[in-house]
């Protein structure tokens, strides 16, 4: 579901990805950023691997959304909820996780960026929740 604009790629309400970019330039883990356009950026890591991260602003990223960014956009390694009101379920961050895509408010990539098994990291507001279900 769009927050504030209909059609794919849900483009930033702003027009642009300052912060997410300016973020990504004082990372430690990361060498380099390309924007593809779309809000599609190429990440190189410090360990050498290339990811491929879709930035959505979309009010509730739920499954749907996320099959929808695969069919429009092709594979993703991290999909990025790049706005404090919009957020993603439970469910497509399960879903996410089983396929070994990372789906992240941009804290929690942040966090994610220091792991391998980026996918795996599950923020604070959903640990109860992955546990009480036994998802972890």
């Amino acid at each position: 579901m769009e927050g504030l604009r209909e059609g794919f790629p849900w483009p930033s309400h702003y027009g642009h990805y300052n912060f997410f970019e300016t973020q990504m330039a004082k990372h430690g883990r990361v060498t380099s950023l390309t924007p593809q356009g779309g809000g599609v950026y190429e990440l190189t890591r410090t360990q050498g691997d290339t990811l491929r991260v879709f930035i959505c602003e979309c009010y509730a990223f739920g499954v749907a959304a996320y099959m929808e960014t695969v069919d429009q956009l092709g594979e993703v390694d991290v999909v990025i909820i790049n706005s404090a009101w919009c957020g993603y379920t439970p469910d497509a961050k399960r879903y996410c996780r089983d396929a070994s895509v990372g789906l992240f408010k941009i804290a929690g990539f942040m966090a994610a960026l220091h792991r391998d098994d980026y996918w795996m990291l599950i923020e604070d507001f959903h640990q109860d929740y992955f546990k009480e279900r036994g998802w972890l």
